[in-house]
């Protein structure tokens, strides 16, 4: 089997803590559709001052509601990369959990990931800004048997964690049964959910 890149990002609101993953087959898989997507994204009707915005980094919680055909364009790119979406999503029992619950159900919900994932794999999460946290994940994690590597990056940085963060918004408000975008029916025959937990 050849190895794959997952980029792994995460998501909560009042109900659910989501873990979702965007596996390809390589990081030049990602570097063409993010250059295809910008591209395309370039051509829309969007003031220069947004645009700059927009540009550093496309984050979910900016182009969500604002910007529906860019979020529309991303989505079908991703479709594109012959990769899959795979998340794990926890049911939370209380609107707030703590940090270390946080961690706990963090770093489980990204072993249902990799654990449902055959190919040998390396891994980039977006990082925490928090370094006993990332040791943990990566000491957690890093021991699965089809795990080449693991690291944190930036996100401003890696296409790949842009796409997962926006994978992550939309998993997230199809569990909620709040994608009025309609966005998951652009993703869903690449979707794997590997376990709900409670």
């Amino acid at each position: 089997l050849s190895s794959m890149i997952l980029y792994v990002d995460e998501t909560e609101n009042e109900e659910y803590f989501i873990v979702t993953g965007l596996l390809v087959e390589s990081e030049k898989t990602i570097n063409d559709a993010y250059y295809s997507f910008k591209k395309r994204v370039k051509r829309y009707k969007i003031s220069s001052k947004q645009k700059g915005v927009l540009f550093t980094e496309f984050k979910s919680t900016f182009i969500d509601h604002q910007f529906q055909s860019v979020k529309r364009k991303m989505m079908e790119v991703v479709k594109t990369t012959d990769g899959s979406v795979i998340y794990s999503a926890y049911f939370k029992k209380t609107k707030h959990i703590n940090q270390s619950l946080k961690e706990i159900v963090y770093i489980r919900l990204l072993k249902n990931i990799v654990l449902s994932i055959k190919n040998p794999i390396d891994i980039v999460f977006d990082e925490f800004k928090n370094l006993s946290f990332e040791y943990n994940i990566i000491g957690s994690v890093g021991i699965l048997s089809n795990v080449l590597s693991i690291k944190s990056a930036d996100s401003q940085l890696i296409p790949g964690l842009q796409f997962a963060d926006n994978l992550c918004s939309v998993i997230r408000m199809y569990l909620s049964k709040d994608d009025s975008n309609n966005y998951f029916d652009i993703i869903k025959d690449i979707v794997i959910q590997s376990k709900i937990e409670q």
